[in-house]
């Protein structure tokens, strides 16, 4: 089980009320706005904040759990993963709060922090002993793609270095590091360093991962206002945070000494 201490119990009740917090409020909007883009954006400060906050909590989790571990290195490895994973999660909240008509850098930003989430979780769950601590044969492989849009960036002749550009490139280099977490993630039950039952969680919690980016993506897909499109859109956005606490809570746990 993930829960071990009071404190531990504490921060998962605010996390459960937060993200209750955060869908009623999610779906009070959707009410008052319809499928109405802007309107939905600027009712929806409340969420930047409460999202944060779960972000927040869950790398505090991280770290407490983290504690009780297998292994002090896959401790280590998962903590700075989640590190990453605050200030992605910074980047598409607070930097909204505090600028909000800088959406563009803030989502560019917080999606370039979660490619380096997803390079300490395939580093974490490619490794095969606990003095394995060198990127392996998939990060190399990595750098390929990484370097070829770089290249097409930096050159400005491929790809204009505007930062809707930026964006497209940082989105297409996430989608590559996402799908190599995901297939690493569904082979680490041959992988011998983690116990069964962490090996479990590693693999469900980057399958329900994935499913909460497939919601990000069709959220935005927008559309016209009051549109299908738009609707579907919205109503995916109103999905991705359950599915982004409980990968990241399965993440979490898989570190445990007995799950």
């Amino acid at each position: 089980m993930l829960l071990q201490t009071t404190a531990q119990k504490v921060i998962l009740a605010f996390i459960a009320a937060l993200l209750l917090v955060t869908t009623g409020k999610d779906w009070f909007d959707f009410y008052r706005c319809g499928a109405v883009d802007q309107c939905l954006m600027d009712a929806g400060v409340l969420q930047l904040y409460t999202k944060f906050a779960i972000s927040f909590l869950l790398t505090v989790l991280a770290f407490l759990v983290s504690r009780d571990s297998f292994s002090k290195l896959d401790a280590k490895t998962l903590r700075i993963a989640f590190i990453f994973s605050l200030l992605a999660d910074s980047c598409f909240n607070i930097i909204k709060i505090a600028a909000p008509d800088e959406r563009a850098l803030s989502n560019t930003l917080g999606i370039a922090f979660f490619i380096m989430f997803q390079v300490g979780l395939i580093h974490r769950h490619t490794r095969t002993s606990e003095t394995d601590d060198k990127p392996g044969k998939v990060h190399k492989f990595l750098l390929i793609p990484v370097a070829g849009f770089a290249a097409s960036l930096l050159g400005g002749k491929v790809i204009e270095p505007t930062l809707g550009n930026v964006m497209l490139v940082v989105v297409a280099v996430y989608a590559i590091f996402l799908i190599t977490s995901l297939v690493v993630a569904l082979l680490v039950s041959r992988n011998s360093y983690f116990p069964a039952a962490s090996a479990r969680l590693i693999r469900w919690g980057m399958v329900v991962f994935f499913i909460g980016d497939a919601l990000v993506g069709l959220a935005l897909m927008t559309g016209e206002d009051h549109s299908t499109l738009q609707a579907v859109a919205d109503t995916a956005n109103n999905f991705v945070w359950w599915a982004y606490v409980p990968a990241q809570l399965m993440l979490i746990a898989s570190c445990r000494k007995s799950v």
